[in-house]
């Protein structure tokens, strides 16, 4: 009987499964090309409140067998689509993921899963209700230096850690794609909600405790260069369970335009 069952999974996992885009921005082609090298995964539709814009955006991934589509429910409605990535506003990221979470769509969200708590829960109630998979956009688990940095943690080469730190630093402004979002507190939110909740997950990853304590704190540049309605720079400190001390700084108004930069210290 077991074996059987393994037999069964095996066979689930080797299908394709269909992949569903929401939004056309420049992180949802990211999402196209990873799927696209999956052997598991293929990108059947997409959805923007422009048609043109999804069909576009299927033809510059050379996806002839993707739909276009201009209506999230219309996309959500078809059966050959098992999976959903939302690369929308963070504002978006809460009532599209529910809707997608009570299609039976796993879900891959970018970050952040919600602008506030109780959006958090509402999300985090849907999903499980619905009993399908999430996973957060938190790519840099996959960077190489992050990689490295947490295989000498596990296996003890630096010795036993007392304190980490993990800074995002970045130039979000008019050159940005997404600057005219999220200068706005309404969708953009807050530094660590926008940038720097990576830098906040490389902590957690690393130090692998749970935070007993956290003191944030926020505050404008100067002359608030690029015009953020909220605070963008911000400094985080956490104490972790095991009495492990960490800090994340955010920026994201840098008045030049710039890369953006993860720097992780350890002690």
């Amino acid at each position: 009987m077991a074996a059987a069952q393994r037999t069964v999974e095996r066979r689930n996992f080797m299908k394709t499964l269909g992949v569903g885009i929401v939004g056309t921005g420049w992180v949802s082609g990211e999402h196209i090309k990873a799927y696209g090298v999956n052997p598991h995964t293929e990108v059947r539709g997409i959805v923007s409140r422009e048609k043109a814009r999804a069909e576009a955006k299927a033809r510059e991934h050379q996806l002839s067998r993707c739909r276009a589509y201009d209506r999230l429910e219309d996309m959500l409605a078809d059966p050959d689509i098992q999976i959903v990535s939302l690369c929308t506003p963070h504002h978006l990221h809460v009532p599209q993921g529910i809707a997608a979470a009570k299609a039976g769509k796993h879900l891959l969200i970018e970050k952040p899963v919600a602008l506030d708590l109780q959006g958090f829960r509402e999300l985090l109630a849907a999903v499980r209700a619905a009993k399908v998979k999430t996973v957060v956009s938190f790519v840099l688990r996959w960077n190489p230096l992050f990689e490295m940095i947490r295989a000498l943690l596990k296996d003890g080469t630096v010795g036993r850690l007392f304190y980490a730190e993990v800074d995002y630093l970045h130039g979000i402004g008019p050159w940005y794609a997404q600057y005219a979002w999220n200068v706005k507190k309404e969708t953009g939110g807050s530094s660590l909600l926008t940038a720097g909740c990576h830098a906040v997950d490389g902590l957690r990853w690393f130090v692998g405790r749970q935070a007993v304590e956290v003191f944030s704190f926020s505050n404008f540049s100067a002359q608030n260069p690029l015009r953020y309605e909220y605070e963008p720079n911000s400094v985080t400190v956490v104490k972790f369970e095991d009495g492990t001390l960490g800090k994340v700084a955010s920026s994201i108004d840098h008045p030049a335009r710039q890369r953006r930069r993860h720097a992780p210290s350890l002690s």
